[in-house]
């Protein structure tokens, strides 16, 4: 198990790349770069990867690597004040494409149903299509805020 420098998330399976809780790169900090930095430090430093992330209102960030990345229930829960079910198991997946970042309401490789009471992206209700994210973007999910950043 990798132990985050960042935020000390001690459930970080070998392989994994980036922290399960903060979505450091543990691979640059396992090289040094952050080994024996404060905590504030480590997210000024981390803010210098150009890698997309999504950052919630209570600083708990998730990268965004070159995979698909499902964003639902399990991953929103403990950032609502309403009642979880009101957001989708499967709410918007968000993705890398060429040099930009994309995402779909609910849309995945192996589910094509929207969520259930949709997704805004800076006030405007998400459609089927695909929309471009840009560094900046607010994304709201019940009444979950989450700020996209590159």
């Amino acid at each position: 198990m990798k132990v985050c420098p960042a935020c000390n998330e001690k459930e970080n399976d070998d392989d994994e790349r980036f922290c399960i809780t903060c979505g450091l790169d543990l691979d640059k900090s396992q090289n040094g770069n952050l080994q024996n930095t404060s905590n504030i430090e480590s997210k000024n430093i981390e803010k210098e990867i150009t890698q997309g992330r999504l950052i919630f209102s209570d600083e708990c960030i998730v990268a965004i690597d070159n995979s698909q990345r499902l964003i639902g229930r399990a991953d929103l829960k403990i950032h609502t004040k309403k009642d979880p079910n009101l957001i989708s198991r499967s709410h918007f997946t968000i993705y890398k494409k060429d040099q930009g970042y994309f995402m779909k309401d609910g849309i995945t490789n192996v589910q094509n149903k929207a969520s259930e009471n949709g997704t805004i992206v800076n006030e405007d209700k998400l459609s089927k299509n695909e929309y471009e994210l840009k560094n900046g973007d607010k994304i709201l999910v019940s009444d979950v805020l989450i700020l996209f950043e590159v």
